[in-house]
């Protein structure tokens, strides 16, 4: 059905202004759509890479660069319908109003992966053993790992 929308759609605004009109639509959405997606793929390894060197991970860093993607990939289909959809998306208030219903986000990252983690009953972490000098560690059988020796 959505093929059959998106040619008739083209029809209609050759019908309504002329073939030449339609086609360069078409075509001048298609380049615009590769440019969009171009300079999104673009900025998303830049963002990548400084969210990396960082430490951190901005989510909607990448989700507005993940946006601009998708809607250089609707402007690249010909149509009218897929167009509307593009700028849509690329309305940062429009696409928070519309897929914030669909998308559950948590609140901030932290209590989200802290309340997952306590869920699931392990917490990640790294630790360390230091030893205070150069005696060996003692084998205590309250801390040994091995069953103790029956004498």
């Amino acid at each position: 059905m959505y093929p059959w929308l998106e040619l008739w759609t083209l029809i209609w605004l050759g019908r309504e202004t002329s073939a030449l009109v339609a086609m360069g639509w078409v075509l001048g959405a298609l380049m615009l759509g590769g440019a969009l997606m171009r300079r999104a793929g673009r900025n998303s390894l830049q963002r990548l890479a400084e969210v990396r060197a960082e430490g951190s991970l901005a989510q909607e860093l990448v989700a507005a660069d993940m946006a601009q993607i998708f809607a250089g990939l609707l402007l690249a289909v010909p149509g009218l319908v897929s167009d509307v959809l593009a700028v849509i998306v690329l309305i940062r208030p429009l696409r928070a109003q519309i897929f914030g219903r669909w998308v559950p986000r948590p609140a901030n990252s932290a209590s989200w992966s802290a309340h997952r983690g306590a869920q699931d009953g392990v917490i990640e972490g790294e630790f360390s053993v230091k030893d205070g000098g150069s005696e060996p560690p003692r084998q205590d059988s309250a801390t040994s790992l091995e069953p103790p020796k029956s004498p």
